[in-house]
């Protein structure tokens, strides 16, 4: 499903909308630092700068806007650059598409069956956290994809926007985005090197969206158990629940025509993020 074109009215009523809509979190409304959640096995540097990320992943269309805040002086970050990546409709990610999360063994819904958790659920969610405090182990990419994956530079104002799809799921996550804020790196060709990595965190919806946006087409088609934010070890145990993005639809009467999303994150520029234990996706099976 391709972004929708919008006009220029719609564009920037829509954008007011979402501006005005009530901010959820402590975080948001007090410059309090957002808490941090893990890097996860599938991130991979020398994304390409660039604000438009589904290339030809289907799904529907999400326009993400983050505004990035310095926590010490509760103003906007400006000069950042956040590399963003996240799973597409079938829970695959680019780079990673023959080892990401992929059913569990037993066909559609795995043996539990596609009404609750999988087998086991609860009992081990992926390896104990890395040295660095990102989580699993970064896993080995399999393939030289790149959808679904960017790098923005926030402005005056700290923020970025990109032009994607509602993200999916896999066995063991709930819907969510990964990010990472990086400053005083450089520009080197289509990318960003270097810099120091001050946030590492997770962006998540509020699950009446999730809901509801699983049952369409293509999402639907992922025959799997569906793991809610209860379900969901990163989102409980790294207070996912202050990461939750304000969501509307561009019309309300079409949801296919896509909806904007908005989040602030409050960062300090100096941290380094923190080792971080807790649940993660499961291992891919062989």
């Amino acid at each position: 499903m391709p972004l929708p074109n919008l006009s220029r009215r719609r564009f920037l009523s829509t954008a007011v909308a979402v501006a005005a809509l009530p901010l959820k979190s402590v975080a948001e409304t007090t410059c309090t630092l957002i808490p941090e959640q893990e890097q996860g096995p599938f991130y991979l540097a020398d994304e390409l700068i660039r604000s438009r990320i589904a290339e030809d992943r289907t799904g529907v269309p999400l326009r993400l806007k983050l505004i990035l805040m310095d926590s010490r002086t509760c103003t906007p970050l400006r000069n950042a650059a956040i590399d963003l990546w996240h799973c597409d409709a079938m829970g695959l990610y680019s780079g990673f598409t023959k080892t990401s999360p992929g059913p569990p063994p037993g066909g559609p819904g795995g043996p539990g069956g596609p009404g609750g958790p999988p087998p086991g659920f609860g009992d081990h969610h992926g390896p104990p956290p890395d040295r660095d405090g990102a989580g699993p182990p970064q896993m080995e990419p399999s393939d030289k994809l790149t959808f679904l994956r960017g790098i923005q530079f926030t402005g005056d104002d700290g923020a970025v926007s990109f032009e994607t799809i509602f993200p999916g799921f896999y066995d063991g996550r709930t819907n969510h985005i990964h990010f990472k804020v990086r400053l005083e790196g450089h520009r080197q060709g289509d990318t960003y090197a270097a810099g120091h990595t001050a946030h590492i965190g997770q962006l998540f919806f509020p699950e009446f969206w999730n809901l509801k946006l699983m049952t369409r087409a293509p999402y639907a088609n992922h025959h799997i158990h569906r793991t809610t934010e209860g379900e969901d070890n990163v989102f409980n145990q790294q207070h996912g629940s202050a990461a939750i993005a304000n969501l509307i639809q561009t019309n309300p009467q079409h949801i296919e025509q896509g909806l904007y999303a908005q989040l602030r994150i409050s960062v300090d520029p100096t941290a380094t993020p923190k080792p971080i234990a807790g649940g993660g996706p499961r291992p891919p099976r062989d």
